[in-house]
């Protein structure tokens, strides 16, 4: 995984600009006087692990759609295929129930800790 970079760095100053018996605090004004450094490029947000489910969902939604589609224009499928989207389907509809379990579980832990006294 590549680290991103936490900021610009400072320009560095030419050795002659700085001499050895100038003060720290002249050396910091110096450098600051330089501009400001940019801000770092930020990257776009991974997906959650929820919301990649959900798009997974959405992928197997429209992939038995299309097939479907096919279906009532005549295509006809091999025993294979079949089974391929009996599978895609189960698989499906096994991480809809999870998702569902996990929502309504959620759910139901924020209504006890509404009604936890304090």
């Amino acid at each position: 995984m590549p680290v991103a970079p936490v900021g610009a760095a400072a320009p560095a100053l030419p050795a002659a600009a700085v001499a050895p018996q100038q003060s720290f605090a002249k050396t910091l004004e110096a450098r600051s006087t330089s501009g400001p450094a940019a801000p770092p490029a930020r990257e776009p947000p991974r997906p959650t692990a929820g919301a990649a489910a959900l798009a997974a969902v959405e992928r197997a939604q429209a992939r038995l759609e299309a097939v479907l589609t096919a279906a009532r224009s005549g295509r006809t499928f091999t025993a294979q295929e079949l089974l391929g989207l009996q599978a895609e389907a189960y698989r499906t509809v096994q991480t809809v129930d999870l998702a569902a379990k996990l929502v309504e579980q959620g759910a139901q832990a924020v209504k006890q800790a509404l009604n936890t006294q304090l």
